[in-house]
């Protein structure tokens, strides 16, 4: 199994975890007060890893042009924007079900590596991309008690447009890394996700207000706490799934977060069964059988896609 396959699996693993703490704080803090705060916390988290990045590139941080420079200031706003979507998408339905829908990213970014890199797919794997396709459709299809079939159209719109832009997000990264280095490529992107953190902060005032009730509540050293473990594992995902851009093409690469809804899918019924104060999901024969069925699906279309891409 190729290095950057078993680089790119870390991503998905710590994702996984970091959409179950992300949910836990939704759904505890209070519904329709939380994305502001944890958009905002997530943005200006980046500036952790600036000083060790500037510590040991110090000689190299200046030496980028203009161009890629605005590139990556925008792959910064693309990244709190995408997140932004994620949150309201999490904010209104099950993790299990949300996750899944983010198989839109290889999709996504088969057109837009295609368009800006120059890389292609072939038949087969565009066919792959279908079969994912048709999986995330079943699985946005709601099941009420009454067995009536229903679309979920705002969940997965809010998700379609925070997929596409991580998978923009993604290419543009690539295109600028492969010119500069990964390391000054990552030191800039977080550079611009922090000053648009510092924008939220200061400039829309229902985020700011969320941002500091959120910290300042009985609730507010667990919800510091579960921000910067969230934000760790996030960082340390985005870092092993950019590095992995490097190895092989974006498409092929975002393809093996199609095991995310796998993690997510037994961490939901473990959490429910034993841990049911952090997350609940639905687990009744029905909707662990459509989640289920849904799931296999895009998986085998990943496999497929990821086996025709050697």
């Amino acid at each position: 199994m190729s290095n950057w396959f078993l680089i790119a699996l870390i991503a998905p693993i710590l994702w996984s975890i970091v959409n179950y703490i992300d949910k836990y704080m939704l759904s505890k803090y209070s519904k329709d007060r939380g994305v502001g705060a944890l958009l905002i916390f997530s943005a200006l988290s980046s500036v952790i890893i600036l000083p060790f990045i500037a510590f040991f590139y110090r000689s190299e941080i200046l030496n980028i042009s203009g161009i890629d420079f605005l590139i990556l200031l925008f792959v910064g706003f693309l990244s709190a924007g995408a997140f932004y979507f994620y949150l309201k998408g999490m904010e209104m339905e099950e993790v299990s079900i949300v996750v899944p829908l983010f198989q839109l990213i290889p999709i996504f970014g088969y057109f837009l590596s295609y368009f800006i890199l120059g890389e292609s797919l072939s038949t087969s794997q565009i066919f792959s991309s279908l079969l994912i396709m048709s999986g995330i459709i079943i699985l946005a299809i709601e099941i009420d008690e009454e067995n009536h079939l229903k679309l979920k159209t705002r969940v997965l719109f809010l998700i379609a447009v925070s997929s596409f832009l991580f998978a923009l997000h993604d290419t543009l990264f690539k295109k600028v890394a492969i010119i500069e280095s990964f390391w000054i490529s990552v030191f800039w992107q977080y550079v611009s996700l922090t000053i648009f953190g510092l924008i939220f902060l200061f400039g829309i005032k229902k985020f700011r207000r969320e941002f500091f009730s959120m910290f300042f509540s009985n609730m507010g050293g667990k919800i510091l706490f579960a921000n910067i473990a969230s934000e760790f594992l996030y960082i340390l995902g985005n870092l092993s799934n950019n590095f992995a851009t490097l190895l092989a093409p974006v498409a092929v690469v975002l393809v093996v977060s199609s095991y995310q809804p796998l993690f997510v899918f037994i961490g939901g019924i473990l959490l429910t069964i034993f841990l049911p104060k952090i997350a609940v999901e639905k687990i009744t024969v029905k909707h662990l059988t459509h989640k289920l069925i849904s799931i296999l699906i895009i998986i085998i279309g990943s496999y497929f896609l990821y086996s025709t891409s050697n």
